[in-house]
């Protein structure tokens, strides 16, 4: 097994130039701006040579690099050869920062009398998220929790925020021929036009109460 040695006083300059080198930025400010640290937290580890673990392990969290390379500089820094992982063009706005990885804000509202109300934000466990979802929102109804992609609108079979003369609500829709939908609502339904609703996002994921 190989080891690799670092320590509280070893590295640490190299690694924070490695560091400013993943995230394709310029300064040491930058990247205190990009962790929230302090500047003068900044220039006592690099003065004092004292090892970034937690700043290491966020960097390669946040852009794929590998942690060997960011930890010690050797091999190469996109992992192993033949990975399609490449993060030379990437700039610093598009880097994801460590909270939106791990447990992203997403909008959230309630709906309530045919209005949907918002309140904020709410953090939910990556795990839960779709990789794929573009515009999230979670949306609290009748004691249950709708993840919504606003993002999603061409109307197909499943479930649904939609817009009915001004009441928004969440509904099952089905898709018959003829550019016709079939809305349930509950225990009703009705037969209507596509374009006689106005379709806001899909639900990609529902949280029931117990």
């Amino acid at each position: 097994m190989r080891s690799i040695k670092v320590g509280n006083d070893s590295g640490g300059r190299d690694a924070i130039n490695r560091l400013i080198q993943a995230y394709n930025f310029n300064s040491r400010q930058q990247l205190c701006d990009h962790l929230g640290v302090s500047k003068s937290t900044m220039a006592n580890r690099y003065l004092r040579d004292s090892f970034p673990a937690e700043w290491v392990i966020q960097c390669a969290l946040e852009t794929g690099l590998s942690l060997r390379w960011l930890t010690t500089g050797q091999g190469d820094k996109h992992g192993a050869p033949g990975q399609e992982n490449s993060f030379d063009s990437v700039t610093p706005t598009q880097v994801r920062s460590l909270s939106e990885v791990v447990a992203p804000e997403l909008d959230k509202a309630s709906l309530i009398g045919g209005s949907l109300v918002e309140h904020g934000k709410v953090i939910l466990d990556s795990s839960l998220i779709p990789h794929d979802l573009n515009n999230p929102i979670l949306i609290h109804a009748d004691n249950d929790a709708y993840l919504i992609d606003r993002a999603i609108t061409p109307p197909v079979n499943g479930v649904w925020l939609v817009d009915i003369d001004g009441i928004k609500s969440i509904v099952k829709l089905a898709r018959i021929p003829g550019n016709r939908l079939v809305v349930h609502q509950g225990e009703s339904s009705f037969e209507c036009a596509i374009d006689d609703i106005e379709v806001l996002g899909r639900a990609v994921k529902v949280i029931k109460s117990v």
